[in-house]
């Protein structure tokens, strides 16, 4: 049975090659482009979407099939085509690089897997099943979906804000800890999600015992 260490890796100007031009790879695409990563497509035909990624400069396509050698300085690489080929060239190509790959919907040729992810702002929540069951990890994401609202977002806003004062403040880490989950623990969130942001300034003053104001 393969166990996964679970981690987020930080893919910003990290070079991905995404073997494929159809909707699966439109949707890889699309998750590498948020984390700012820097992606390569490799495939014959695009979806019109990723063709128009492409032609905006967001993406480099290689208008040909996948050959060795592609892979070079890759950071990392998924494979999303329907021919068990070339598949398993990526996968061999990948894994002598030492490189991070994912063949979709075939756990054997992948050394990472890709969680279903429920993002609001810098709230960042990965569900998987190890691969054996996608569909429950998206259902349960969207359960979490409906509990967990903007408010979350804006309140990582709000604590981005306040660490740096709290700290100025209150130098003792234990303190500052217990206010951070004195905080956590308050109506804020229920404030936040009803829209009132002055009267979360005001939660957050009282637990803190000083004034937070926005700068």
């Amino acid at each position: 049975m393969n166990t996964y260490y679970p981690v987020y890796i930080q893919m910003r100007e990290q070079s991905c090659v995404v073997i494929g031009g159809g909707k699966i790879a439109e949707g890889k695409v699309e998750g590498l482009l948020a984390v700012k990563a820097k992606v390569t497509v490799i495939a014959p035909d695009l979806t019109p979407h990723l063709r128009d990624l492409a032609d905006q400069k967001q993406i480099a396509h290689l208008e040909r099939a996948y050959q060795p050698g592609d892979l070079t300085g890759a950071f990392m690489v998924i494979c999303a085509t329907d021919q068990a080929e070339i598949n398993h060239q990526v996968w061999q190509e990948a894994t002598s690089n030492h490189q991070l790959v994912n063949v979709v919907d075939d756990t054997p040729l992948c050394n990472f897997i890709a969680p279903s992810i429920l993002r609001q702002g810098d709230l960042t929540i990965a569900i998987s099943t190890s691969g054996k069951a996608p569909a429950l990890a998206v259902r349960l994401k969207e359960r979490l979906q409906r509990e967990i609202g903007p408010e979350y977002e804006r309140f990582l806003e709000l604590a981005g804000e306040l660490r740096e004062p709290l700290a100025q403040h209150i130098p003792d880490f234990e303190t500052r800890k217990a206010l951070w989950y004195e905080l956590v623990d308050s109506e804020i969130l229920e404030v936040l999600a009803s829209g009132d942001e002055a009267q979360a300034r005001e939660i957050i003053s009282g637990v803190v015992g000083f004034g937070f104001e926005p700068a």
